[in-house]
């Protein structure tokens, strides 16, 4: 794996609707799955006392809103140029260790007191507040923990019938080689701003979001800085500052997915022949065909690959060169000592030199075929498959639908909150219902009940719930 490679952090979920772009068959579509975008972003940078960068850092969130970057990072999904609605410097030190929950608290604790700034009108669809973090502090976001898992991340909160966004950006070095600590927080930061203007409620009500769930891009994210992260080829310089480039639709469709564009040599990539997201018995191996192509032309490229897991997978390319119109292929083995059901996050570099490189992501699941598994709630707890309830059939899950057959959309269950009685089978608590896949927790007063939810997330599938009492994620529950 080229050590430039940097993974800042992901947003998923389990929806499956198909894209709806031009771009072409070998590029993912980011969709507008209807939830709100920030037209308009209000940032509210959040620095703590003793942070060594906070000069730099004002600078950066003062410029970053008007930039060039923002433009074209946010037009074409109606998102413009915001403003700094306020700069907090608190006097105290930044906490050796945070967590996620403890990281809200603040933030309403904030509100509450007058710390934190809010609009004249008390709105915050459109606020944005981000807390920096330096070196020292580790942050913890349920499992996952800070430059091990994370170099930063987006989220929202709702309590008190209260709904806000908030990013979180820490201290990593290495991340891309060839920038200082500080441009590698800015690289993060941009990351975080342009997904939070443009899915600032990820979990709850989404906005522009990868929905392809065969997608093999799934591997790196779902949000448009995912799918744009790399090393010094994603970085945008401007004034001074640096900025990560984002995914667009419109650029995909011409050739380099990534805005603002660049100056440089056509983008190059491969593409893998897969319609399902491959499931690999444990202690056996598949292997996939992948072919090159380029926008433009361009000289063979050099091809290596690595698993975002040491030890999970063992990969063998058959060719170390490719060219646009040229094929090869990727064997994947999994140890017998996999896990069934684990996931592989797979990466394949196409790379002219250390720093000028494409990845194209890739998604295995170590297990057996969907067809081997009875039952809905069973076949739709597995990565990849849906439940044919026409048919009676688990199935491979596609772009839209089954992969398999023809079973009609409505009959496919591609999770297990769609499978009969099995939200209802949560309605216990809040909690519980939300953790399920697929259902979400209706608090409407006289009326608490665990519902299955529709694919976009903020609404349940046939039944009809206030949004405000809607609760897909368990830390939307009431407290």
């Amino acid at each position: 794996m080229l050590a430039s490679f940097f993974l800042i952090a992901g947003c998923s979920g389990g929806g499956s609707d198909a894209p709806a772009s031009n771009a072409p068959a070998h590029l993912p579509a980011v969709s507008d799955v209807g939830g709100p975008k920030m037209a308009h972003l209000q940032l509210v940078p959040i620095f703590f006392g003793d942070e060594p960068d906070v000069d730099t850092l004002t600078a950066f969130s003062q410029w970053i809103v008007t930039s060039s970057w923002f433009d074209a990072a946010g037009a074409e999904y109606g998102v413009g140029k915001g403003s700094v609605l306020g700069i907090v410097h608190k006097t105290t030190p930044a906490p050796d260790a945070i967590s996620d929950t403890q990281i809200v608290d603040l933030i309403f604790q904030g509100l509450a007191d007058g710390t934190l700034p809010q609009p004249a009108s008390g709105g915050l669809g459109e606020v944005l507040y981000v807390f920096h973090f330096p070196a020292q502090t580790v942050v913890t976001s349920g499992s996952e923990q800070s430059c091990v898992d994370f170099g930063g991340y987006h989220a929202s909160a709702r309590r008190n019938g209260v709904e806000l966004a908030y990013a979180v950006i820490v201290s990593c070095a290495d991340f891309i080689p060839g920038l200082s600590l500080v441009e590698e927080r800015e690289v993060a930061a941009s990351h975080e701003l342009i997904e939070s203007a443009t899915d600032p409620f990820p979990h709850n009500h989404p906005g522009i979001q990868l929905r392809d769930m065969a997608s093999s891009w799934r591997a790196i994210g779902d949000e448009v800085g995912d799918l744009c992260e790399g090393g010094p080829a994603a970085v945008w310089h401007e004034a001074g500052f640096v900025a990560q480039r984002s995914w667009s639709n419109i650029a995909a469709a011409a050739g380099d997915p990534c805005v603002p564009a660049t100056a440089a040599q056509p983008y190059y990539n491969v593409v893998a022949e897969t319609k399902t997201v491959p499931r690999i018995a444990v202690g056996g191996h598949t292997t996939l065909t992948l072919d090159g192509w380029s926008s433009g032309a361009t000289p063979d490229w050099r091809l290596s690959v690595s698993s975002a897991k040491a030890g999970d997978s063992t990969l063998k390319l058959g060719s170390t060169t490719l060219g646009a119109g040229k094929s090869t292929t990727l064997d994947i083995a999994v140890p017998a000592s996999a896990a069934a059901g684990a996931v592989l996050r797979l990466f394949v570099f196409s790379s002219s030199s250390q720093t000028a490189y494409q990845v194209l992501p890739l998604l295995a699941v170590a297990g057996a075929p969907c067809s081997t598994f009875n039952g809905c709630d069973a076949c739709t707890a597995q990565a990849g498959c849906g439940f044919c309830a026409t048919t009676g059939k688990c199935e491979a899950e596609g772009s839209s639908g089954s992969a398999e057959s023809a079973c009609p959309s409505s009959s496919f269950a591609t999770w297990p909150g769609s499978c009969p009685g099995y939200c209802a089978g949560h309605g216990g608590s809040c909690g519980d219902c939300s953790s399920q896949v697929g259902c979400g927790w209706c608090a409407s007063a006289g009326a608490t009940r665990c519902l299955e939810a529709s694919h976009l997330y903020s609404e349940p599938a046939g039944a009809t719930c206030v949004y405000a009492d809607w609760n897909f994620t368990p830390d939307y529950c009431p407290e």
